[in-house]
């Protein structure tokens, strides 16, 4: 019989922390989306335009992809987001927009315990986050964490009027990192008036919330020289901290590590499989003895009592099948809680009509909260025939048969459930002048200073020294009561009078003492700093035959610090988990940059246009020296309808500070041993290296954009990507780590496996290393259409419709020889990514009326890429099936100034593919790409002054 545990109430967090396109409707598909690349624009039809342009949702987007401000095409693949999409889709978070751009990866961290939970952070081409520069405004943005990456929920969404993202090697231009490419959230600097957006969605299941109300205000004074603009976001999601609520998550679904698995018995390693339960623990406590031993399936119910425990027929280190046993599976998270407060402010002075000068500030303040499994021993915890609390029967079998000690295992329902608790602050101060002078020429400078604050909880933590010490327990000679082992032993060197003595027999059985004196709150926290200033100057110089020759050329310093602390217990590792190791570092930044724009033909006979771009950027770094950057890119139109498009650049990417400087940090996790394919937990050590050189990366694209002048309003391009990055810095998967050494017999891999006496694996060591090669190579296609539609003879609004087709051809790393292809590994949060990737927006606009349907389709896969069928799992586990969500909109304005709206996504309620990992409280579908809430509403209004 399955036993499952309800909980129906969390811990609350500590004082510290609780304190502190249907749906595109009427998006300019051409102006908005267009892949055509910079500075692309397309006038609104009249029929669509609003009585007040400051509210026009086909105002014009101008994108860029080039630091060239002459009005020169960038040769460089960019896909834009306008603020009508942003609007229409609802969107609450920049972290949704992943959701409209296939090239991103979804990657939301909603349980991952050594890093920040509920960080979401952006990821161009699965590359990784570190490899995606984030700007705002065309200024960096500086890590929010110490783990490194940007969390996009820091960001005001009231102001975003546009993203932008350039998807291909973009360093020469905009700086490290941009391997990947770039993502530019731009603010609307001149709002004039005042809006108001307030929304509340929920869940089919009623369980899954979120509040949301957003607004900013803009005016003008001293005859429009003087601009001011406020800005803030407040959001809830009330999160969903059990699976058990969905129908697909009821399954107790696991990973099983099949221990009975040899090469020639046609089964295999591993398969999913439903109904598992814990084979070496219970909640009252399991002796976990041979099956020749007479203390074999004895566990202890209430007061301890012994009763018999069945096991089930199918058995391994953590779970089994059948039998009798318990679970907290159905407790796993779906999506933590998050609540947000952003604010943003901004002064511009023009103090004539070639000089203007700014200042600005963004605070944002983000709370999550998540929670995971209590404390458990699975079976390894030592327990000795004197101790103090063991029911005299048990006593009097291990004393007739010599049984000196049994090992033990019991999942601790009294410390509670486990939590996950963290607090983002983000301050940006930032100011700058910009200008124009002589003929055609601009400038711009900045000083910018970011200050961010982080501290991350886990609550109900166990001190380890404490638990043993107190879980060996002994009669005291002298009182006749229960006291801990060192305070009644000869020696009086190990005494410790607060040690409390524990009884782990039964349910319940843990006193409220006993719990003070083992369990805690262990902390991280840390502070970064980021002090950057530029400088960029961008004309025409001179003028060929074929037109304008654009310059832009600039500098910048940045320096960067990062200083965290952490509690005494962690800096001894005397934690079960998160023993997080604080660290120090700091590195600085001096780069310069130049890129040309040169016209080398224009309405000749073999070309309607013929353009070249070149950029290059040499960049010192405190920690690694210098390194230059470049690109050239090309573009050639045989005629006014098509343009074929090609670049080739070195792009560059040095270690950030996390990644030299952070200390080791542990981490519990299964590791399979392939000697004897058995999966048990290993600590493993994960941390930074200062030794790091910087990678490089060689970036190929080349494409066609198509916009026929016979077809009015469609666009459409092409183009295929290779990035091949040599001396990546990663961190080698644990379990690689182990099969390359002790299945392939790497040598080169083994000094990071350690083995304890018996030969078993103790340790695993994955800091961050430089490997051989990443590459990824595959087709971007991007096609946009918008006409004007007339009904009855009278015109009636404006039909659009958009898509987003991503192909991943592959996406490999090497290390030390061996190559893993992630093409359509669906069930690791980090590296995978499906093969192909869509989305389809069908929009309506007409008077008053909005209506929207969008189609966003995730390719099918592997469980794991490098899972051989039918040996590592079955060929049909192995296979997951892609998903298609198909999401509605509508909105309709009762007045000029108020419009109603609302939305449906997840329209027909796809579930997940069932893909859990192996750990004791299994995710049961281990991937961020699919939706895991159900169908959800959303219902809003808007205001406009």
């Amino acid at each position: 019989m399955k036993r499952t545990i309800s909980v129906s109430t969390r811990l609350r967090p500590s004082a510290w922390l609780a304190g502190s396109s249907a749906a595109a409707l009427a998006l300019p598909l051409i102006a908005i989306a267009s892949p055509a690349g910079a500075q692309v624009a397309s006038p609104a039809p009249a029929a669509a335009a609003e009585s007040d342009t400051r509210y026009d949702d086909n105002r014009e987007i101008t994108v860029t992809g080039s630091r060239l401000r002459t009005g020169f095409t960038a040769p460089t693949p960019v896909t834009a987001i306008g603020d009508a999409q942003i609007e229409s889709r609802a969107l609450n978070t920049v972290a949704e927009l992943n959701y409209e751009i296939p090239q991103l990866r979804i990657n939301q961290n909603i349980g991952r315990s050594s890093e920040p939970v509920g960080q979401n952070v952006a990821d161009l081409r699965a590359l990784g986050s570190a490899r995606t520069l984030l700007l705002l405004d065309g200024r960096r943005l500086a890590a929010t964490s110490p783990f490194g990456g940007i969390d996009t929920n820091i960001f005001p969404v009231s102001l975003i009027n546009g993203v932008e993202v350039v998807t291909g090697g973009a360093s020469a231009a905009y700086g490290s990192d941009a391997v990947a490419g770039v993502i530019n959230f731009s603010i609307d600097k001149s709002f004039e008036g005042l809006k108001v957006d307030a929304s509340y969605g929920q869940s089919k299941y009623d369980d899954f919330h979120r509040p949301v109300i957003s607004a900013a205000a803009g005016k003008s004074f001293l005859d429009d020289r003087l601009h001011v603009t406020v800005a803030g976001d407040f959001f809830r999601n009330t999160g969903q901290t059990r699976v058990a609520s969905r129908p697909w998550g009821r399954r107790n679904s696991v990973l099983f590590n099949n221990l009975g698995y040899t090469p020639t018995n046609g089964q295999t390693k591993n398969f999913i499989a439903d109904g598992a339960t814990f084979s070496r623990m219970t909640f009252g406590g399991l002796i976990v003895a041979p099956a020749t031993s007479p203390l074999y399936g004895i566990q202890f119910g209430p007061n301890g009592t012994p009763q018999p425990f069945v096991y089930g027929n199918r058995i391994n280190t953590v779970f089994q099948l059948g039998g009798q046993g318990d679970s907290i599976e159905d407790e796993g998270n779906i999506m933590p809680r998050i609540t947000r407060y952003s604010g943003y402010g901004r002064l511009s002075y023009e103090a004539s009509d070639s000089l203007s000068f700014w200042s600005e500030l963004l605070w944002s303040r983000v709370e999550v909260q998540s929670d995971l499994a209590p404390n458990y021993d699975s079976g390894t915890l030592t327990i000795r025939r004197d101790n103090a609390f063991l029911p005299t029967s048990i006593r009097d079998i291990m004393t007739a048969n010599n049984i000196p000690s049994f090992s033990f295992g019991r999942m601790n329902l009294e410390d509670g459930f486990s939590e996950n608790n963290s607090v983002t602050r983000a301050m940006r101060y930032a100011a700058g002048a910009e200008g124009k002078f002589g003929d055609g020429w601009s400038w711009d400078a900045f000083v910018q200073r970011s200050d961010n604050r982080f501290r991350q909880e886990s609550v109900n933590n166990r001190i380890q020294a404490n638990w043993f010490a107190g879980v060996d327990s002994v009669i005291s000679p002298l009182t006749g009561q229960p006291v801990c082992r060192i305070n009644a032993d000869a020696s009086t060197a190990n005494d410790n009078p607060a040690c409390v003595p524990i009884n782990v027999f039964g349910v319940g059985s843990i006193s409220q003492a006993a719990l003070d004196w083992y369990r805690g709150t262990s902390f991280y926290a840390a502070k970064m700093r980021q002090n950057a200033a530029g400088l960029n100057v961008a004309g025409t110089p001179f003028a060929t035959w074929a037109g304008d020759v654009s310059l832009a050329f600039g500098g910048e310093y940045r320096r960067e610090t990062i200083n965290s602390v952490s509690d005494a217990v962690s800096l001894v590792s005397g934690w079960r988990s998160i023993n997080q190791q604080p660290f120090s570092g700091k590195l600085n930044v001096k780069e310069v940059y130049a890129e040309v724009g040169v016209p080398l033909a224009k309405d000749a006979r073999f070309a309607k246009s013929l353009e070249l771009n070149g950029a290059i950027r040499y960049a010192d770094y405190s920690s690694s020296g210098g390194v230059t950057t470049w690109k050239v890119g090309l573009n050639y139109s045989p005629i006014s309808d098509i343009r074929f498009r090609g670049t080739l650049s070195r792009d560059i990417r040095a270690a950030n500070i996390n990644e030299l400087f952070s200390g080791r940090n542990q981490v519990i996790n299964t590791i399979v041993d392939p000697r004897d394919n058995v999966a048990n937990f290993v600590t493993q050590l994960t941390g930074g290296n200062p030794a790091l050189d910087p990678e490089k990366a060689d970036t190929k694209a080349v494409g066609v954009v198509l916009q026929p002048g016979f077809v009015p309003g469609l666009s459409v391009s092409l183009d295929y990507y290779s990035i091949k990055i040599k001396d990546a810095i990663t961190s080698v998967p644990a379990q690689t780590i182990v099969d390359n050494c002790l299945k392939l017999g790497i040598d080169s891999f083994c000094p990071f496996v350690e083995l304890d006496g018996a030969g078993k694996i103790s340790r695993v060591t994955a800091t961050l290393i430089n490997t051989q090669t990443v590459k990824t190579s595959g087709v971007d296609f991007e096609a946009a259409y918008r006409r004007p539609v007339e009904w009855f003879g009278q015109s009636a609004g404006t039909i659009g419709a958009r898509l987003l087709v991503t192909y991943v051809h592959d996406l490999k790393l090497t290390t030390s020889g061996v190559t893993i292809d992630y093409v359509g590994d669906l069930a690791t949060d980090y590296s995978g990514q499906p093969r192909w990737k869509a989305n389809f927006d069908l929009t309506y606009a007409g008077g008053p009326l909005k209506l929207g349907a969008y189609v966003r389709y995730i390719g099918s896969g592997k469980f794991r890429s490098f899972y051989i069928d039918d040996v590592d799992l079955p060929a049909d586990q192995n296979h997951v099936k892609g998903r298609a969500y198909v999401d509605l909109s509508a909105a309709y304005k009762i007045t000029d100034a108020i419009e109603l709206y609302g939305k449906i996504d997840n329209l027909f309620n796809n579930a997940p593919p069932i893909i859990p990992n192996n750990i004791v409280q299994p995710t049961v579908s281990n991937s961020q790409m699919f939706d895991k809430i159900g169908r959800f509403y959303v219902a809003g209004v808007r205001l406009k002054l």
